[in-house]
C-alpha cells in the first residue's frame, strides 16, 4: 500500500482491529479518507477484494471511493473491489442468486414505471375527503415512506398527507381515508406481483427478509461478503438497518458518519442508527474523529456551540488543525432584498479588491424558493453563479409568461415572445396564435401595434391582449409599473393555469419580479441584463448558469444551494441566509423537539461548510415580531437568540442599494457590419 499521511484518530480507525466499529467522524475531519484507508489496508493485509462491500448512497461516491483505493494500492490488487449503493447491491445479490431470493423473471420497475401501475390500478378510484384529494404519486409516496421508515399506514399518511399533526380532527380524518388507501394499496401489490414486477423498495426487502428467516442464505452469502463498508451511516433509515441486522453474524461492519449532519428525516433517515450503535451491534466500538481540517477554529466554535447546547449527546467537538481565523459575522438585514444586495456587493468586493474567484463563495439557504431576490440581484450585477438543489427564477414558467408581455412590448418582431404570450390564454392555441402574428408583423413599430392590436385580434381576445400591450407601451420608462399593470391584469388566468402550487409556491415570486424591475430604466434593459443574462458563451455554445453544471464547464461562479445539496460542498466565503427565529427552526417544527433537532443539524451543516470567513444573515423584523409576541419558553427555542456574544461579530448591513439608469441618448442600433458575406 502507498504511504498515505493521516493522523492519530485516523491511522487507529483505519487500522481498527475489532469486530464492529462506528467512526464518528465530524465535518471536515477526514471521513472520505478513512473509508478509502480501511479498504486498502484490508486488502493489503490479505482480504480478498471481492468479499469487502462498499455501501454508500449514489453511484458517483461509490465510484469515486473505490477508484481511490485502487490508486492507493500497487499491481491492480482492488481490481475486484465492489463499490454500490444499497439498491443496486441487492440487485447484484438477487442476480447472482435468483433460486435463493425467488425473483427469477422478475422485471425492475423505475419510478416512472411504478407510477404507471398505481395509475392502472387507481382508474376512477381517487381517495377523496373534505377537499382533500390524493393522487396515484402520493399514494406511492405512502407506500414508500412507510417501507423505508417501518411504519404503519395511519402514520404514513400522518406524515406524507397531514405533515405530522396529531390533533384529533386530523386522526378522524385519518381513520376515514385509511381503508381507502389500504385497498389502493393491497391492490398495488397484487398488480406489481401478477406483473412479476419488483420496485426498488422490494429490492432491499427480499434481500431482508430471505436473509431473516433463513439460516442457509445467511450461510451461504457468509462466504461471499466479509467486510461491510458503510459510508454516510448517518443517512440509513430503518429498512437499510432492516437490511443490515443479519449481516452482522455473517460479516464485519466499518461504518463511518456525523449523527450531527443527519439531515433527511424527510427522506426517511434515522439518526438513531447512529446513536443506538453500541445497544444495536453487539461487540462493537465507536471512534471519533475531531481534527477538522477544512475551517477556523473561530468557525468550528460556532458550530461546536450549536451542537452542544442540544439536548442530545454528539460526543465530539472539532478542533481545527488550520489554527484561528475571523469571528463569523452575524449581519442584521430589514429585508430580502437589503440581504441580497449586501451578499452581491460583498463578493464583488473580494472579486475586484481582496483578488478572490466567484468560486470562492458559497451561499446556503433553507431553500432555492428564498434565494430568489438573490438570484434577481446577481442577475443585475452580473455576477455568474449556478444553483443546488432548485430551478432558476428566472426560468420558472409562471415569470416566463409575465416577462413575455414585456418582450413584446419592448420588440414586436420577438416572435417566441409573441408565441407564449398569446397561447397563455384560453382558446389561443399555437395554429392560431401563428394567424395572430402573421397580422402583428406588418405592424410598422410599438405604437402601430398598440393603436391597432385590438382589431387585429377581434373579439374578446383581442380587447384583453390589447389591454395589457397598452398598459406596458404607457409605462415602457417605469418598469416596476408596467410589471404591475401587467401582473393585474393576467393574475386571474395565472392562479388558474398554476392552481396547484400558485398560492403555495409561485404568487410570492411576483414581488421578486417587481423588485427585479425597479433597478431598470427601461423594459429593454430588463430583458437583456435580466434575461438573455441567464445565457453565457461557453465555447461557442449557450449554458444557462443556472443549471447544474461542471467545474469543467464554468470555471468561475457563485453556488447557490439549499443546505440539504450542500454535503461535499466547502468554500472560502460562506453564506448562511436568514437564520431568524421561525426559520431555525422553522414554524412548522416548534411542537417537536426531534424536529427540532433535526433543523439544529441542518444549521450545523451550513455552518461547518465555511473554511475562512461565516457570513450569517438575520431579519431583524422576525426578531422584534418573536420577542414582542412569544413567551420566554418558545424564543429559548430558536437557536440564534441564546448565541454568546463573543461568538461572533453583529453587524448592520453596511450597504446602500444603488439603481442604475440610463443617462446616455440613445441611438438607433446598427446591425450592417459583423457579417463577409463575400
Amino acid at each position: 500500500m502507498k504511504n498515505h499521511i493521516l493522523n492519530a484518530q485516523q491511522k487507529k480507525a483505519v487500522e481498527f482491529d475489532g469486530k464492529h466499529v462506528l467512526v464518528l467522524a465530524g465535518a471536515g475531519t477526514g471521513k472520505t479518507r478513512c473509508i478509502v484507508g480501511r479498504a486498502a489496508f484490508l486488502i493489503d493485509q490479505g482480504m480478498e477484494p471481492e468479499k469487502i462491500q462498499i455501501l454508500t448512497f449514489t453511484k458517483r461516491a461509490a465510484n469515486e471511493i473505490v477508484e481511490r483505493v485502487k490508486a492507493s494500492l500497487t499491481d491492480n490488487q482492488a481490481q475486484s473491489l465492489n463499490g454500490s449503493t444499497f439498491h443496486s447491491w441487492c440487485n447484484q445479490l438477487i442476480v447472482r442468486y435468483p433460486n435463493l431470493f425467488g425473483a427469477s423473471g422478475y422485471t425492475v420497475i423505475d419510478p416512472d414505471d411504478q407510477l404507471s401501475v398505481m395509475k392502472m390500478v387507481c382508474g376512477d378510484q381517487l381517495v377523496e375527503y373534505k377537499g382533500i384529494r390524493i393522487k396515484p404519486q402520493q399514494l406511492l409516496d405512502i407506500y414508500s415512506y412507510g417501507r423505508n421508515t417501518r411504519k404503519n399506514l395511519s402514520n404514513s399518511i400522518r406524515e406524507k398527507i397531514f405533515k405530522g399533526k396529531t390533533d384529533e380532527e386530523t386522526n378522524d380524518e385519518i381513520d376515514i381515508i385509511r381503508p381507502k388507501v389500504e385497498v389502493l394499496l393491497r391492490a398495488y401489490q397484487t398488480k406489481k406481483s401478477e406483473g412479476r414486477y419488483i420496485d426498488y423498495d422490494d429490492l432491499l426487502l427480499i434481500v431482508a427478509n430471505r436473509l431473516r428467516n433463513d439460516a442457509e442464505a445467511r450461510r451461504i452469502l457468509s462466504h461471499q461478503v466479509k467486510h461491510l463498508l458503510i459510508d454516510e451511516f448517518q443517512d440509513t433509515n430503518p429498512l437499510q438497518w432492516y437490511l443490515l441486522e443479519p449481516f452482522l453474524e455473517i460479516a464485519k461492519f466499518y461504518c463511518v458518519g456525523d449523527d450531527a449532519q443527519s439531515i433527511y428525516s424527510f427522506r426517511g433517515a434515522d439518526y438513531k442508527n447512529v446513536h443506538l450503535f453500541k445497544e444495536r451491534v453487539p461487540e462493537s466500538e465507536i471512534l471519533i474523529l475531531n481534527n477538522n481540517y477544512r475551517s477556523t477554529q473561530e468557525i468550528l466554535d460556532l458550530s461546536n456551540w450549536l451542537i452542544e447546547t442540544s439536548p442530545l449527546e454528539y460526543k465530539k467537538k472539532l478542533v481545527a488543525t488550520r489554527g484561528s481565523g475571523t469571528k463569523p459575522k452575524l449581519i442584521n438585514i430589514a429585508s430580502q432584498w437589503e440581504e441580497a444586495n449586501f451578499i452581491a456587493e460583498n463578493i464583488l468586493e473580494n472579486f475586484t479588491e481582496n483578488n478572490k474567484n466567484f468560486i470562492d463563495h458559497l451561499i446556503l439557504s433553507r431553500s432555492t424558493y428564498y434565494t430568489k431576490p438573490l438570484q434577481a440581484v446577481f442577475i443585475q450585477k452580473k455576477i455568474p453563479y449556478v444553483t443546488y438543489g432548485g430551478r432558476k427564477f428566472m426560468e420558472a414558467a409562471h415569470i416566463k409568461d409575465i416577462v413575455s408581455a414585456l418582450r413584446v412590448v419592448n420588440n414586436i418582431y420577438d416572435e417566441i415572445g409573441w408565441m407564449r404570450f398569446l397561447t397563455f390564454w384560453d382558446g389561443i392555441g399555437e395554429i392560431k396564435a401563428g394567424k395572430y402574428i402573421s397580422k402583428i408583423l406588418e405592424f410598422k413599430d410599438p405604437l402601430d401595434c398598440a393603436q391597432n392590436l385590438e382589431d387585429a385580434i377581434g373579439g374578446t381576445e383581442g380587447e384583453k391582449i390589447a389591454d395589457i400591450y397598452n398598459s406596458i407601451f404607457m409605462n415602457s420608462g417605469n418598469v416596476k409599473k408596467a410589471i404591475q399593470e401587467t401582473y393585474s391584469k393576467m393574475e386571474l388566468q395565472l392562479a388558474f393555469k398554476y392552481r396547484k402550487d400558485w398560492e403555495e409556491k409561485r404568487k410570492s415570486d411576483v414581488p421578486v419580479l417587481e423588485m427585479l424591475g425597479e433597478n431598470y430604466a427601461t423594459i429593454g434593459q430588463l430583458i437583456s441584463e435580466g434575461i438573455l443574462e441567464n445565457a453565457k458563451q461557453l465555447n461557442g455554445n449557450p449554458v444557462l448558469e443556472g443549471s447544474q453544471l461542471n467545474d469543467s464547464e464554468i470555471k468561475d461562479h457563485v453556488i447557490i444551494s439549499t443546505v440539504h445539496s450542500a454535503k461535499g460542498l466547502e468554500a472560502d466565503v460562506c453564506y448562511v441566509l436568514n437564520v431568524s427565529p421561525k426559520v431555525y427552526p422553522s414554524a412548522w417544527n416548534l411542537s417537536s423537539d426531534e424536529n427540532i433537532e433535526e433543523d439544529r443539524r441542518v444549521l450545523y451543516v451550513a455552518l461547518t461548510r465555511a473554511k475562512n470567513e461565516l457570513y450569517i444573515t438575520r431579519d431583524t423584523n422576525s426578531i422584534t415580531t418573536v420577542n414582542s409576541s412569544e413567551t420566554s419558553e418558545v424564543t429559548s427555542k430558536y437557536f440564534l437568540e441564546n448565541l454568546p456574544e463573543n461568538l461572533t461579530e453583529q453587524f448592520v448591513n453596511p450597504y446602500t442599494i444603488v439603481k442604475p439608469r440610463d443617462i446616455l441618448t440613445p441611438n438607433k442600433i446598427d446591425l450592417s457590419e459583423g457579417m463577409d458575406f463575400s
